[in-house]
């Protein structure tokens, strides 16, 4: 037995129109027009609504929902045989007059009681032996195109759309005064040898053409590549079956009406996608009612079980054979996803890019140079709301996912230094463990995809339940924010493993609690400090400088200390709290800043998919730009390092500058715990507006990459080839004065000093390679590793090229 649940919602005010009880019975005048415009208007809602597409391709003419105001937007516009019930009743009477039923439309314009089973058998009965000849001896012969009719194939039973009339021009003749009727007019003769004479007496309809299409495996589906791509992966459900094309031309005369339209069967034949939809969004309720959590955006629920596979190869779209036969046979085709080129403003009602949060808006700005530097490899992906992959929900998931469980490890295990609070998140974050997770909430039975689940590997649904455990992260931040998802984590783990939710995980009470100890434990010890009052002279300067608000001196002490500040390599009264470095809080701060980019990267790139926002947040967030960032805004002046270590300069104060700058964003998380909003404003102000940049120069990619990159785009501007490779080469002796000549090694970013950095000695070369290409030597360079040397001798090549590499 299958049980429908109806969920009442709150209809937009363009889809209201003058209720029943306001329409006249007999269907005249004015007041019913703005009742039936908002009949279309709700069709054509529910079908975004239920299925995510837009039947454009059934608008015969043009109405609007608004005429006064209309402004030719498709979105706006709605046909007039779509969806209407036929056969309706009003004072238990039919609407339609007798001259109705022979209408090519027959659309009843009201609402009422629908007639009877009997009523409606006896009016198909009725008009199926209506002949096609008196249809077009009544009505313009054009309205029959899209009508279904019924004949004989050679003896056996068929009903066809049709889709053509084939007609020829006729000519009157005159006759005599005796072959002329009452008024003197010639006669009109409705049927002659060849086929039936239109209304207006200007064609003959010799033929009515029924043109198939056909239909091709995997109907809907996006591309081959696509297809292939996933078919490695595991065996798919059910495939979309093949229907051959068909073309019939049958005679008129031997045709009859059947008193259907075509859109009848688009209705049926869309019938098993809302039912599979309307299952899926009830499992999903069901969800959300034992998880004990309501999503506003009911979308985004559904997009964090929705599997890529689902899209690509069309299991929207999947029926059975029968279904998909009289589809194409009676109804319409569905178009290939990838050639409808839908605009999001027309198709996508609702869905619109979210305004970039950067200080200045610099949204507009970073499409402008998306459009203009990405390659090709990074192109944006047009998607339903209702019909969307999860990798974007996932991908900001991950960093959601990895912050809840940095935060709750960072103060459920104070003693824990930050390797072993790293190896923590690692266990609990694996794709191993959230698959066993996402099993125990049996997130399998939600899953949309296209794959048998009975006959796929378990390492790949593992894979598969385990994205859908971030997406659902993800989709929940979105929807809500961070303090839902904490107490989702927190019963998903509950039911996996209760004593692994005991040992490493905090709700959000324990956690604001947690926190604020953690923030006053050396409170009361630096006021006793002989050097407080200078401290805190220096914590007021680096605020003023940096606008960085901490609010504590001792965690801002904390978040400036490298962890060779330490007896014997400082003076006896310095300062050390309970935490000796910033390393266990730039652990936490490091969590902060994936979820914070995270978060923009999605709301920048609104159309791009996982791909590009994993490579946009590597450049993001590496240590190199972190490092001028916290340079820029003064860092470099508070670092607290050991005597030994300022003496000799053996350290690598690019990393110490990010490592800073990450601790100083968990110390503001700490003291906020509850909003995030402070961290973000110091990411907008100093971080994020230098996205645009990291776009422009490609910094994700290593030199390697952007020297292919050039390689590939003058391959095609001069139609030849061009050869590009690596010899390995005999390493030089940089001991000596006899070093190759133009062999390149290492250099310091900062100061360009070969072999060292900051007066550390740097390792000898341990590889060397030249780089050809066009078999002519291009550069030669040494590193420590091979990838080294490689990255070093592009760096030369593009730069003999005239392509000049960024730091920042």
């Amino acid at each position: 037995m299958c049980k429908i649940h109806f969920v009442p919602e709150e209809l937009p005010s363009s889809l209201r129109g003058t209720s029943s009880s306001d329409v006249n019975a007999d269907m005249n005048g004015d007041a019913h027009r703005p009742f039936y415009e908002s009949l279309f208007m709700l069709q054509r809602y529910l079908f975004q609504q239920l299925l995510g597409i837009q039947p454009g391709h059934l608008f015969s003419r043009k109405v609007y929902a608004d005429p006064a105001h209309a402004t030719g937007d498709v979105s706006e516009m709605c046909g007039e045989y779509h969806l209407v019930p036929r056969f309706l009743a009003v004072n238990e009477e039919p609407l339609l007059h007798v001259e109705d039923l022979h209408s090519p439309n027959r659309v009843g314009f009201a609402v009422g009681r629908l007639l009877s089973v009997q009523k409606v058998l006896e009016y198909l009965d009725a008009s199926s032996r209506l002949m096609i000849r008196d249809f077009l001896t009544q009505v313009d012969h054009q309205e029959l195109v899209d009508c279904v009719i019924s004949t004989r194939i050679n003896g056996l039973p068929g009903a066809f759309r049709v889709d053509e009339l084939i007609t020829e021009p006729h000519e009157v003749k005159t006759g005599t005064q005796d072959e002329k009727n009452g008024n003197g007019e010639p006669p009109i003769v409705d049927l002659v040898e060849n086929g039936v004479v239109t209304r207006d007496g200007r064609h003959v309809v010799i033929a009515i053409a029924h043109r198939s299409e056909g239909a091709r495996n995997y109907d809907g589906a996006k591309t081959k590549k696509k297809i292939r791509k996933w078919q490695e992966q595991g065996a798919f459900l059910q495939l979309s079956p093949e229907v051959e094309p068909y073309a019939e031309q049958l005679h008129p005369a031997q045709c009859n009406l059947t008193g259907l339209r075509t859109d009848i069967f688009e209705v049926g034949s869309a019938m098993p996608m809302v039912l599979k939809y309307v299952r899926h969004i009830n499992l999903l309720a069901s969800f959300e009612n034992t998880m004990g959590f309501t999503f506003q955006d009911k979308a985004l629920l559904r997009q964090a079980f929705t599997h890529g596979s689902y899209v690509d190869v069309g299991m929207q779209n999947v029926n059975t054979v029968e279904a998909t036969r009289s589809r194409v046979r009676l109804g319409h085709m569905f178009e290939n996803v990838a050639t409808l080129k839908r605009s999001r403003s027309t198709f996508l009602d609702g869905d619109k890019a979210l305004p970039g949060k950067t200080a200045g808006d610099v949204a507009s700005k970073i499409k402008q140079v998306a459009q203009k530097h990405l390659s090709g490899d990074f192109k944006e992906e047009f998607h339903s709301r209702f019909l969307c992959p999860y990798e974007r929900l996932e991908f900001l998931g991950d960093a959601v996912l990895g912050f809840l469980v940095a935060s709750s490890a960072f103060l459920k295990l104070p003693n824990a230094d930050e390797g072993f609070l790293h190896q923590t998140r690692v266990d609990i974050v694996n794709n191993d463990n959230l698959g066993k997770m996402a099993k125990a909430a049996n997130f399998e039975s939600l899953l949309l995809s296209a794959f048998d689940l009975t006959k796929l590997k378990e390492e790949t649904k593992a894979k598969i339940t385990a994205d859908c455990f971030e997406a659902l992260l993800g989709a929940l931040y979105k929807d809500q924010g961070i303090v839902p998802c904490r107490v989702l984590l927190g019963k998903l783990m509950d039911m996996h493993d209760a004593e692994l939710r005991e040992l490493c995980f905090l709700s959000t009470p324990e956690l604001l609690a947690e926190a604020k100890s953690y923030v006053g434990i050396d409170r009361a010890a630096i006021q006793q400090w002989s050097k407080y009052t200078q401290s805190r002279l220096l914590h007021r300067r680096f605020t003023t400088r940096t606008g960085v608000e901490i609010s504590n001196t001792h965690l801002w002490l904390q978040t400036m200390t490298h962890h060779s500040f330490q007896k014997p390599q400082i003076d006896e009264d310095e300062f050390i709290g309970h935490d000796p470095s910033y390393e266990r809080i730039e652990f936490l701060g490091d969590a902060v800043l994936q979820l914070l980019s995270s978060e923009f990267l999605v709301d920048a790139f609104p159309y791009h998919q996982e791909h590009l926002l994993t490579q946009a947040r590597s450049s993001l967030v590496k240590n190199a730009k972190l490092a001028i960032v916290a340079r820029n805004a003064g860092y470099e002046e508070f670092i607290r390092m050991g005597n030994e270590v300022k003496k000799n300069g053996n350290l690598f104060v690019e990393d110490v500058l990010a490592d800073m700058f990450e601790a100083t964003l968990g110390a503001v998380f700490l003291e906020n715990p509850s909003d995030l909003a402070k961290v973000r404003a110091i990411l907008e102000r100093l971080l994020f507006p230098r996205l645009t940049e990291a776009i422009r120069r490609r910094q994700w990619m290593n030199p390697r990459k952007v020297l292919m990159h050039y390689i590939a785009q003058w391959s095609r501007s001069s139609q030849r080839q061009i050869s590009c490779q690596f010899k390995n080469i005999k390493v030089p002796a940089t001991s000596s004065g006899n070093a190759n000549v133009g062999l390149l090694v290492p250099k310091n970013a900062e100061n360009g000093d070969t072999g060292s950095t900051n007066g550390k000695t740097a390792d000898p070369p341990g590889h060397a390679v030249a780089l050809y290409v066009n078999n002519f030597q291009v550069a030669r360079a040494a590193g420590r590793t091979i990838a080294a040397a490689q990255d070093a001798a592009c760096k030369h090549a593009l730069k003999l090229y005239g392509v000049k590499l960024h730091d920042d």
